[in-house]
């Protein structure tokens, strides 16, 4: 089956979802991004916008045949959904998805799609002129953030022409559906923009230098980056014995769980202890959660018995899981270093629909792309947040 572009991780997180390793790919990433906004990128590193596109389609020439497609990620399902046909979108969507697939299938061919990419959809006759903040703009929102032009500048004129607006930023390549791999790179060549088409390549570009580190923040961002490492070394074996993979009740997935619960209520860890004791009220909740659910008390038992050794765990080896909790918020520190100085850069203007008010916001994030490794730099307290309380338009 072919490897799709799937769910990306945060890099603050790689330390809980790969250990040891994790961290050091984390260390790494952070430190080829600080040479990349400082103007001396490394071979293999690239830089990507996340755009709050939807839906994610897959399109261009199936190899098997030679007929251009369109589709969702089912296109790599084991029964692929491959919509040559407006008949074919009939028979597998319905609703917005069969609109939006069906324009997609009406006006992308003209993008002259070299091979098969896939991208976030930005529009398609759903663009309105409205007045935000006192000015006219041509508005549209795929999901969650509004995108907005000027309607006189050029990219506000190219965006009123087009029927269709979509950001590419995988391309997949191979013989057949069933096996090609995906990759971030993207060239000018890969397809055409104009006329009907407003199509852009998620690269991240900045003309202007505006996201360049000076002396000051470039020092800042190093400190905290040794101060990443410093704590790992004190994580001892840690990180790797809390390595489960399994969804519920074990440390790595719970601290998961445990930060996100930060991000949706707007909030940074406030210290390493009180994360560190927060932490345990979580698990504690957590336990009671399944404890509560089950009927016999020998089923209870036993999950009060693992939640002392949980307990056990967490007393032995409370040094470095605070330690662990440190590493977590030196990470995010720098990382958010780098949001903050790539977010300053865009073409359009981004708000948040607040209901009876508009409120500015910033790009999705960004993905940091390393010898070919993936990793999402998003500020979590903005944009995250968004997703956890801000209605979308599309699901």
């Amino acid at each position: 089956m072919a490897k799709a572009n799937k769910h990306l991780t945060h890099v603050e997180d790689r330390i809980l979802i790969d250990g040891k390793k994790g961290a050091e790919e984390a260390i790494k990433i952070l430190k080829e991004m600080g040479k990349f906004l400082s103007g001396t990128p490394g071979p293999g590193v690239a830089v990507t916008t996340k755009w709050d596109g939807a839906p994610a389609v897959v399109c261009g020439t199936d190899p098997a045949d030679g007929k251009f497609f369109v589709g969702t990620k089912s296109v790599f399902a084991q029964s692929p959904k491959l919509c040559k046909t407006d008949a074919d979108i009939d028979q597998w969507y319905n609703g917005e998805l069969n609109s939006k697939l069906k324009a997609s299938l009406k006006y992308l061919p003209q993008a002259n799609i070299r091979g098969v990419l896939q991208g976030d959809l930005m529009f398609t006759n759903d663009k309105v002129y409205e007045k935000i903040k006192g000015k006219r703009y041509i508005t549209f929102r795929p999901n969650t953030i509004t995108y907005a032009a000027d309607p006189n500048t050029p990219l506000g004129k190219k965006i009123a022409k087009a029927q269709i607006g979509i950001v590419f930023h995988t391309k997949y390549t191979g013989t057949d559906l069933s096996n090609m791999q995906a990759s971030f790179r993207i060239s000018n060549n890969d397809f055409k923009t104009g006329g009907n088409i407003w199509a852009e390549k998620a690269e991240f570009k900045d003309v202007s230098g505006i996201a360049n580190l000076n002396n000051p923040e470039r020092q800042k961002y190093e400190s905290c980056i040794k101060m990443a490492e410093g704590s790992i070394k004190q994580t001892g074996k840690v990180l790797d014995k809390i390595q489960t993979g399994k969804k519920t009740l074990e440390m790595d997935t719970e601290f998961l769980k445990f930060f996100n619960n930060y991000v949706k209520e707007g909030k940074n860890v406030p210290s390493v202890k009180r994360g560190y004791d927060d932490f345990l009220i979580h698990m504690g909740k957590e336990y009671n959660k399944v404890v509560v659910k089950h009927k016999t008390l020998k089923a209870q038992e036993r999950k009060v018995t693992k939640f002392i050794e949980m307990l056990a765990f967490a007393e032995d080896n409370e040094r470095e899981l605070k330690m662990l909790i440190a590493t977590y918020m030196n990470l995010q520190a720098a990382k958010q270093i780098l949001v903050n100085k790539m977010k300053k850069v865009s073409d359009l203007k981004l708000f948040v629909n607040m209901g009876d008010y508009y409120e500015a916001t910033t790009p999705e994030g960004f993905v940091a792309l390393v010898d070919g490794e993936a990793t999402k730099l998003v500020d979590r307290m903005e944009f995250s947040k968004l997703n956890f309380t801000v209605p979308k338009k599309w699901d």
